[in-house]
């Protein structure tokens, strides 16, 4: 079954509610009075207490209060950033989780990441022909077979035509030749499990995914 996780700390929206109470003494013509200065004080207090811009009328005869225009960075529809899609496959469940919490809280290029998972690779691939938006795959060699990794490289590159779709080979083992398999497999990198800490995966995440592609599919 498909899961998803994002590396981006949940975050809570919390609105302040203010209220500026401007209070009145009657004069004799029965309408309210109300000085520049309190008028101003009451503001700037108002101001200070709730962050928010008021702007009073010069009209001492009209309590009109005017609230600006929140500016676009607080727009919640425009602070969205689309994340990278990261599939982990790997049968390892240990792999997905200490891949999560080495990344959790990560952005690459100012962006955050989310992942997917799969166990082998017969789920890997059709995750990633139901999100065609994946970004990279973190992809381990050897699951059902010695080499279910590298057939489905050539599934994703040559069958599912994915050329954009960033390819990371994980493996635990070391006789397969870096070389050899740059050579022969369109992969993007290549690295040994038991080599690959932390900071040499945030760097080659940072390396492999392109701050201007924001899409692993292809253009129809």
């Amino acid at each position: 079954m498909e899961t998803r996780h994002s590396s981006k700390q949940p975050g809570w929206n919390s609105h302040t509610f203010c209220q500026a109470t401007i209070r009145h003494s009657a004069t004799s013509s029965g309408k309210p009075a109300i000085s520049h200065a309190s008028a101003h004080a009451s503001v700037h207090a108002t101001v200070d207490s709730c962050g928010d811009d008021i702007l009073l009328s010069d009209d001492d005869s009209e309590d009109n209060i005017i609230f600006l225009t929140e500016t676009d960075e607080n727009d919640p529809a425009k602070s969205v950033i689309s994340p990278w899609k990261i599939l982990i496959a790997d049968d390892d469940s240990n792999v997905h989780d200490t891949t999560v919490l080495a990344l959790s809280g990560v952005e690459i290029h100012g962006k955050p990441l989310e992942f997917l998972h799969a166990f082998s690779a017969r789920e890997a691939q059709e995750v990633a022909e139901n999100n065609p938006d994946t970004s990279l795959i973190l992809l381990d060699v050897v699951m059902e077979t010695v080499d279910a990794g590298l057939k489905l490289v050539n599934i994703l590159r040559e069958d599912l035509s994915r050329k954009n779709l960033r390819i990371v080979l994980r493996t635990g083992q070391p006789g397969y030749a870096k070389e050899n398999i740059m050579g022969n497999y369109a992969i993007d990198g290549y690295a040994t499990k038991s080599k690959l800490t932390r900071s040499i995966l945030i760097s080659m995440l940072n390396e492999v995914l392109d701050s201007g592609v924001d899409s692993g599919a292809l253009p129809n």
